[in-house]
């Protein structure tokens, strides 16, 4: 059971990042030429933890318990790459 909530959760963190591109498209095509972006409708997504399934998927990549107990959730989640686009820009 714990697999499935965490695929729901991934989901709907994917779901409201991709709410949150198609809003900024939305006003990028609504928006003047030369006019100043708007704020973002969301934050962007913060990797908090590691999910069982994470593991898996990252144990299946080849990354041995102790890499992985080594990683942070940002690390790990864009070894996975389920790291957004704003996020892998930082690094």
């Amino acid at each position: 059971m714990t697999g499935i909530d965490d695929e729901l959760r991934l989901l709907l963190t994917q779901t409201s990042a991709e709410k949150a591109v198609l809003d900024r498209i939305g006003h990028a095509e609504d928006a003047e030429p030369g006019a100043p972006d708007p704020a973002p409708a969301t934050p962007p997504a913060v990797s908090l933890m590691i999910t069982n399934g994470q593991r898996a998927a990252l144990r299946e990549l080849g990354f041995s318990e102790e890499a992985i107990r080594q990683m942070t959730p940002s690390e790990a989640h864009g070894k996975l790459g389920l790291v957004y686009s704003d996020q892998t820009k930082q690094r």
